[in-house]
């Protein structure tokens, strides 16, 4: 009789998980942890190969503490009409995805803040929370800004997540005058809930996906997406959208939920995040127009 070799324990655990992989909730759990790895991964290293000499601006490299400590780097470019701009990227991204706004703001006189956002680019931190963490660390930007220039304006844009953020930033910094929102994603979880009826199995993954972040990250957004625009009103926002679907719906709902200045600015023949580069003059009209209009 031919005896089976022995095999160490981690051996039969590996092959209990592939075995798992091949039924529904093995496929499941591997979806859930793909999902949670995929945003919540820090995204560090070294930003390069441009800079805001592209464009000639003079620029220098900065850095601010968050309440807890972490520090965030990014480029800090001086204004010469009294007002300056913080620009947030994308959620998979760095600095580098808001040089072409920051070169339209330069153009017109305005000075810059670009940084990383944590666990992004140069900027320490352990994990990226799809904006949640994020949203306090602007009052500290703002702070920054103001050790510069006590008497300085200060507006604040970004796209997509970095959007959201702006808003909510904005929402806790009454120092903020003005908003560019350009499709700023949904922060909450009511408003991120999904329809069970209508696919459960996407439902179920996403609500165990979306909690498990918010458990790893310690905490969920402090406040939503709506519950800031209604906060920064009434002061101005400018909702930027592209396309003729969902997102310009989307942008259009948070729009009529703003009380005070507002404005909304689609182009139906571009994409997500990519206006600036896609449609750069009509994108640079809307955004000096807007904050020359409330900053100036």
């Amino acid at each position: 009789m031919t005896l089976l070799p022995r095999r160490p324990p981690a051996y039969w655990l590996r092959l209990l998980a592939f075995l798992l992989l091949l039924t529904p909730i093995g496929f499941w759990l591997f979806s859930v942890a793909g999902l949670v790895t995929a945003v919540t991964i820090p995204l560090q290293h070294p930003v390069c190969c441009d800079s805001p000499t592209r464009f000639g601006a003079p620029f220098e490299k900065v850095s601010f503490r968050t309440a807890e400590g972490l520090t965030l780097r990014g480029w800090y470019i001086p204004p010469q009409n009294g007002a300056v701009i913080i620009l947030l990227h994308p959620y998979y991204g760095d600095r580098m995805g808001v040089l072409r706004p920051a070169e339209m703001l330069y153009q017109h006189g305005y000075g810059i803040l670009m940084y990383d956002q944590r666990a992004s680019g140069e900027s320490e931190g352990k994990i990226r929370s799809l904006g949640w963490l994020d949203i306090p660390d602007v009052k500290e930007a703002v702070n920054f800004v103001v050790t510069r220039q006590k008497d300085i304006r200060i507006g604040i844009s970004g796209c997509s997540s970095g959007g959201a953020i702006a808003l909510g930033g904005a929402a806790f910094s009454p120092k903020i005058g003005a908003v560019a929102a350009d499709a700023p994603s949904p922060l909450s979880w009511d408003e991120n809930r999904p329809d069970f009826q209508a696919d459960p199995f996407h439902a179920l993954t996403f609500t165990t996906y979306f909690h498990i972040v918010a458990l790893q990250a310690g905490a969920y957004a402090p406040i939503s997406t709506l519950e800031a625009i209604r906060t920064v009103s009434p002061r101005p926002i400018l909702f930027i959208s592209t396309g003729q679907g969902a997102e310009k719906a989307r942008v259009q709902s948070y729009y009529e939920a703003a009380a005070g200045p507002k404005i909304h600015f689609n182009l139906p023949s571009s994409s997500h995040c990519a206006a600036p580069h896609t449609h750069p003059a009509e994108y640079e009209q809307a955004l000096v127009e807007f904050f020359d209009t409330y900053l100036k």
